[in-house]
């Protein structure tokens, strides 16, 4: 049934899917908008060191991806391949994420090992969870329209979560921390994890996964995994782009605190240039999914890259100095970010009907742990790079910045993302699923096995 035309999930079934985003980045938008933040100015590690460590956990996560989504392709229960792993994995997930932000007693080495190993067991009751979860897009409909819609709700969801981060991390750090940040942060992370455990399960009871069929049977080897994959030129294309953009990119999302903080002497106006951002998730996804509805996912991906390098052009030749102008940008910059996040989550569901067109193999469950793979490797390059590049330029924390070094942040804001959008555009320039080429493929799959299925009866 995944390989052929499915009905359609409606507005309920979807919602009761696309939810457990909210949860998911409750926990992947702190780590992505504070934890960086957390190493060098909370517990005092070095720039460099705290980029390595969270390069180092992305790029673990990102290794066990693809072994978690054959794994998932494996499984099968009562309940279905992915759900049980979404009911039974939540409370790990939540008690890793306290090992994550809690500051042991310790200085130097043991200090920064301690640090490693706690990302490291986060990343890894993360992706149990996660990659049976982001597979489910692929096996819940097969529609392309449905799938963007299901895509743009899961960014809606991301983004309110995003905002709630953003919005209370601080003042619940400030509130609960006792004067001692480290505990204040210990607390926030406790409050979140315990919302995201509530939601989740509501994934487990709201969705069902469509019956097994004999298409449906997984690669023996990771062998047979790679030949289902290496002709699958729409997957890699949108890779390439996707890896290009979060490399280079990263350094920008990054630098929101450290702007505010130390280019416009104004902590506090980090963390409401990061809410006001979130907060527009919300408004700005509809637009981008109804600009790919009219001109498709291809073009839609393009559009958001000149959009942003438009923005990055502006920031450049700019001599920004006040809160408003400053959070002009990064909202500028945030409808290019989630232009393409749109773009990623959509297509990547369609590349898994594309393999399976040119090879016979559906690796659904893969193909989204690949999928994840070079996303956190990317994201922790970027982050490592980023961190590493602070050093170079004489960052330190809590302290105050010299011109040369608030002039390089300057650079770092915009010469490396205008690289990345710049080579995620020449990468989609050869994603081969144009027009409806995909609902032609997805037709071509259902005759496929309509046709053993009606000589077997005339048989």
């Amino acid at each position: 049934m995944s390989g052929a035309a499915q009905p359609k999930l409606g507005l309920k079934g979807m919602l009761g899917f696309t939810v457990g985003d909210f949860a998911f980045n409750l926990y992947w938008q702190s780590v992505s908008l504070y934890l960086l933040f957390f190493y060098t100015d909370v517990v005092g590690l070095r720039a460099g060191v705290a980029g390595l460590i969270y390069m180092i956990a992305s790029i673990f996560d990102a290794v066990i991806d693809p072994l978690m989504g054959a794994i998932a392709d494996r499984t099968r229960t009562r309940w279905g391949r992915y759900r049980p792993y979404i009911l039974f994995g939540t409370p790990f997930v939540g008690i890793a994420f306290l090992l994550l932000y809690y500051r042991p007693p310790l200085e130097g080495a043991g200090l920064a090992a301690w640090m490693l190993a706690a990302h490291i067991i986060f990343r890894i009751a993360y992706t149990v969870v996660s990659i049976p979860f982001t597979a489910m897009s692929a096996r819940l409909t097969s529609n392309s329209a449905e799938r963007g819609s299901m895509a743009g709700l899961r960014i809606i969801f991301a983004t309110l979560a995003g905002l709630t981060v953003a919005i209370s991390t601080q003042p619940l750090a400030a509130h609960l921390g006792g004067g001692d940040p480290a505990t204040g942060f210990f607390a926030a992370a406790a409050i979140f994890a315990a919302i995201a455990s509530l939601v989740l399960p509501i994934v487990f009871f709201a969705t069902r996964e469509p019956a097994e069929t004999e298409e449906d049977c997984a690669p023996a080897n990771l062998a047979e995994y790679w030949s289902a994959l290496r002709d699958n030129r729409a997957l890699w294309a949108l890779l390439a782009g996707v890896c290009a953009g979060v490399v280079c990119s990263t350094a920008l999302g990054k630098s929101i605190l450290y702007y505010f903080k130390y280019n416009l002497g104004n902590e506090d106006g980090g963390r409401i240039a990061l809410s006001i951002v979130a907060a527009s998730g919300p408004l700005i996804v509809p637009v981008w999914m109804a600009i790919s509805r009219w001109i498709g996912k291809r073009n839609t991906w393009f559009a958001a890259i000149a959009w942003g390098l438009v923005g990055l052009l502006w920031f450049s030749l700019t001599d920004v100095r006040s809160n408003g102008m400053a959070i002009a940008f990064f909202l500028w910059m945030q409808v290019t970010g989630l232009g393409l996040a749109l773009g990623f989550w959509s297509i990547l569901p369609d590349t898994v009907e594309y393999g399976e067109w040119r090879t016979g193999r559906r690796t659904e469950s893969f193909v989204f742990g690949l999928g994840q793979f070079f996303l956190k490797v990317a994201l922790g390059l970027g982050a490592g790079l980023f961190g590493w590049l602070l050093d170079q330029i004489g960052y330190r924390a809590n302290t105050v910045q010299t011109p040369e070094t608030l002039a390089h942040m300057k650079i770092l804001m915009t010469a490396l993302p205008a690289l990345g959008l710049t080579l995620a555009g020449v990468a989609m320039v050869f994603y081969p699923l144009r027009g409806g080429r995909h609902a032609e493929i997805v037709e071509e799959l259902a005759n496929r096995r309509r046709l053993p299925a009606e000589a077997d009866g005339q048989a």
